[in-house]
């Protein structure tokens, strides 16, 4: 194989994370013709409704994998978040580069901090998780939808009397944006959605060529986390509807999986933890549904 076309929508920080990709894979195969192919995908040009009203994270990857199963493209390159766990047979998960920050971060032009936010203040964001845990830790607060690129949220936030905004920390480091980070939201205590902060390689899943070639920028530590965080909201049957998240992280050689799950207003919240050994990561994360389910999670969601 001497050339690879990558799959990428039109988004700033899309086309920056495919470049890094492209990057990476020139560093060990320098001989490679690689071009990118932008696509534009429904979630791109549907920007006035909330995620649920049009469709779930398959608004964001339905038209990349139709560009693989057409050949127009060999492999797709998604923020791992917005891959829905669950996929169809002719797809496949390759696995992701090394981690970025997985944390939410506080956004604001007022505060230093989000518990400085007075109750009744006025906080935007796009996902039903972040509304929940923000709603759990003041029930008053006012809570905007929030949708389009990083540019858009920030400026809005810039025009508007909010007192801040919550997104990801790994779209605004790999931005550069990091300056306008008020406060990281401690991920034991907000935790992240699954696959938050890490890449998201996909391709069909005949593709060995392809495959092969990707494996080489692969880190399986981040591999492993991803995927028993995965794992864990495909048995939990979470998406974009519910408020639920999931962190996998390895510290001093040991995986701990933080499940997160809530009622929509935030007023009933459950957060569990399992630790072990990497290698058993799967188990850790089936074990970590048992533990969540026998405690209600499923329930706290309808």
């Amino acid at each position: 194989m001497n050339k690879l076309t990558i799959g990428s929508r039109g988004s700033k920080l899309a086309l920056l994370q495919s470049k890094q990709v492209r990057d990476m894979l020139l560093k060990v195969h320098p001989h490679l013709d690689i071009h990118i192919n932008v696509i534009q995908t429904q979630g791109d040009k549907n920007l006035d409704k909330p995620l649920y009203e049009i469709g779930g994270k398959s608004i964001f990857t339905a038209e990349l994998e139709d560009a693989l199963l057409n050949h127009h493209i060999d492999l797709a390159v998604h923020s791992l978040k917005d891959l829905p766990s669950t996929m169809e047979d002719s797809f496949l998960y390759i696995g992701s580069p090394k981690r970025e920050d997985a944390r939410d971060v506080f956004v604001s032009n007022k505060w230093e901090t989000l518990a400085e936010v007075p109750s009744g203040g006025t906080i935007a964001t796009g996902s039903v998780r972040r509304k929940a845990q923000l709603l759990h830790q003041n029930p008053d607060l006012h809570i905007l939808g929030l949708r389009g690129n990083i540019d858009t949220r920030l400026r809005k936030l810039d025009e508007s009397k909010w007192d801040g905004i919550i997104t990801a920390a790994a779209a605004l480091h790999r931005l550069g944006l990091q300056n306008r980070i008020a406060q990281y939201l401690d991920p034991e205590h907000f935790v992240p959605a699954g696959g938050q902060g890490a890449l998201g390689l996909e391709t069909v899943v005949d593709r060995e060529d392809v495959k092969q070639i990707v494996s080489s920028m692969i880190d399986k530590n981040t591999t492993k986390c991803c995927q028993a965080e995965r794992l864990y909201l495909t048995q939990m049957e979470g998406d974009c509807f519910a408020p639920i998240g999931c962190w996998a992280r390895m510290e001093n050689a040991v995986l701990h999986i933080t499940g997160y799950s809530s009622s929509l207003d935030g007023s009933r919240y459950l957060i569990k933890t399992v630790q072990g050994n990497i290698v058993e990561a799967d188990k850790l994360a089936l074990k970590l549904t048992d533990t969540m389910i026998q405690h209600g999670a499923k329930e706290l969601m309808n």
